[in-house]
């Protein structure tokens, strides 16, 4: 059985012959460029540097040679902005959405420092704005990647977050939740220019490289810790319909499977996501709340694949023990795999400071109970 055999199978919820891997096949599964050196230095695997495409995160599509050791069965076809982040010359560069981005004091992530509509209030300034027009340097060299992984499960990343996450980074938190509540005319006309230039961006895409794609994956972080980041009302009024229409058209032009990244307590929605057409959703944050992984693969678990939810991320794999992470992967694992609908990945990205015993007990753990 091949990768990517393995995990279609795994979206149509049926059981294949183990739980796919997962490592770094989004920017939400991955490792930080200097674990990724650990572990290449730890078993003398070929160097052949670190492939950064999420700049703001640092951390890396993965080295051919960890897809190999470990036996990944996803490949991230994860396409370049229009082009490169303009550099301001004073510690500040813009990204293709004219977002600011700085980077952290600590050298180890860029922070958003400015947003193009902050200040804006009027309609005439959304008709004013202009997206940046998809370029060739986008798909450069993903042609030849995917020719080259033929037997993986392809996923086409890069999409951000185009319904809940860009808005606020156009506007500045605070100015797009007023907008949702306060006003509706101005979000909804901001909200149509974002689905018409993704519908653009989509085309252009998949018009290039769209007949090796396997999955497309798109992002909007909903949740906090403990709820909703609005009620599950306002989703459904003012961001569910957006996101609707954009994955309707992947599906029914493109005939795609769709993966959503969404942190956080999001279960009053999960229902939500199915009727839309998500067929598989990230990071499945297990320590928020109401996502415990019994109820949620009691309730979703026939309708949607939870990828992900492997090991906590925010205090079991960076502040636990071997042993600990060990048996949180086996019992997550045994709740997660039955009947398929999972594909194994830690909650979010391995960071930095994570112990590199840790890393390897998780998947050491994987390994021993993937099989069905």
């Amino acid at each position: 059985m091949t990768s990517k055999e393995r995990v279609m199978m795994t979206l149509e919820h049926k059981e294949p012959d183990r739980v796919p891997l997962d490592i770094g096949g989004i920017n939400n599964t991955a490792m930080h460029f200097d674990i990724e050196n650990k572990i290449k230095e730890k078993f003398q695997l070929e160097d052949h540097g670190n492939l950064i495409k999420s700049r703001q995160q640092n951390v890396v599509v993965p080295d051919q040679s960890i897809v190999d050791y470990f036996g990944v069965d996803t490949c991230s076809i994860y396409f370049n902005e229009v082009a490169p982040w303009k550099d301001n010359g004073d510690g500040t560069f813009t990204d293709m959405w004219g977002v600011g981005q700085k980077l952290n004091p600590d050298g180890l992530y860029y922070n958003m420092c400015f947003h193009p509509l902050e200040d804006k209030e009027d309609l005439k300034d959304l008709e004013n704005f202009r997206f940046p027009e998809p370029t060739e340097y986008m798909v450069e060299g993903l042609r030849e990647r995917i020719e080259q992984n033929k037997d993986k499960c392809c996923i086409l990343e890069g999409f951000r977050e185009p319904m809940f996450g860009l808005p606020t980074w156009l506007r500045g938190n605070q100015n797009y939740y007023m907008d949702l509540l306060d006003n509706e005319e101005f979000s909804d006309r901001l909200h149509e220019i974002i689905l018409d230039y993704y519908i653009k961006l989509v085309d252009f895409l998949m018009e290039r490289i769209g007949d090796g794609i396997d999955i497309v994956k798109f992002a909007d972080d909903m949740g906090t810790q403990t709820s909703l980041i609005m009620s599950p009302e306002v989703y459904r009024e003012r961001i569910k319909p957006w996101q609707a229409k954009l994955y309707d058209h992947v599906k029914r032009k493109y005939g795609k499977k769709i993966l959503l990244h969404s942190c956080g307590a999001i279960s009053p929605i999960i229902g939500d996501l199915i009727e839309i057409g998500v067929d598989a959703l990230n990071p499945v944050q297990i320590t928020a709340k109401g996502m415990a992984p019994e109820e949620l693969k009691k309730r979703f678990g026939n309708n949607i694949t939870f990828w992900g939810g492997g090991v906590d991320t925010q205090r079991t794999l960076n502040m636990g023990t071997p042993a600990q992470v060990r048996e949180q992967v086996e019992q997550n694992m045994k709740i997660f795999k039955e009947g398929g609908g999972y594909v194994f990945a830690q909650v979010h990205n391995i960071m930095y400071d994570v112990p590199l015993e840790n890393v390897l007990s998780m998947y050491e753990t994987y390994r021993k109970f993937a099989e069905y």
